[in-house]
């Protein structure tokens, strides 16, 4: 095994690539997001050197999984996982009902969801349940989806439906949080934040 004492993350990776993606995933680090899902466009000419970068800072990492999904057209899906905050949000009777009533195990394991869903990104018809995952709230996954009687109001990083408040407070929180992991990384070298991620 080599250890290295130049901080070689930095020399091996991508600095601005991974800066610019741990920002994006602040708020799943921190917790206030459960997931978030990247795609690599089969036509990205650095595809396999962002996914190496990927593996090289992640693959330790103790706050987040991450699976890689290879999808038809040659790209990539990758999405990266809180466990802890995922297993909160299915901790939701509502959504764990939505999710049994659209076909997951009746059996709720954190597990079986998350293998299902990543067997769902492999296909062609994208499952749009994903932003239970991604932490939106269920009226705005369940309004998408065409069940209940809300209404479209606006657009956020997802679409809303009905109350807007709930959906404003979400998204307020996925902004804070990614804010924060700005100023961590405007103090913090890559090395530094790759001991606590």
């Amino acid at each position: 095994m080599n250890i290295c004492n130049r901080n070689c993350c930095e020399y091996k990776i991508n600095s601005s690539y991974i800066k610019w993606l741990i920002e994006v995933l602040g708020p799943v680090i921190l917790g206030s997001k459960p997931s978030e899902i990247l795609n690599i466009s089969s036509k990205d000419k650095d595809k396999d050197s962002k996914l190496n970068d990927i593996n090289s800072f992640f693959s330790n990492c103790y706050k987040l999984s991450y699976y890689i999904i290879n999808i038809s057209d040659g790209g990539i899906r990758i999405i990266f996982i809180n466990r802890s905050s995922l297993s909160n949000v299915l901790d939701n009777k509502k959504c764990l009902n939505f999710l049994k009533f659209i076909g997951y195990p009746s059996d709720y394991n954190l597990d079986s969801y998350i293998e299902l869903l990543i067997d769902k990104l492999h296909t062609k018809d994208f499952p749009h349940e994903i932003g239970i995952f991604l932490g939106y709230p269920l009226k705005d996954v369940v309004g998408f989806m065409g069940y209940g009687n809300y209404k479209f109001c606006k657009t956020r990083y997802w679409k809303v439906y009905g109350d807007e408040s709930i959906s404003d407070s979400v998204y307020n929180k996925f902004i804070n949080d990614r804010s924060k992991m700005k100023k961590l990384l405007e103090s913090n070298s890559l090395s530094q934040l790759k001991s606590v991620i």
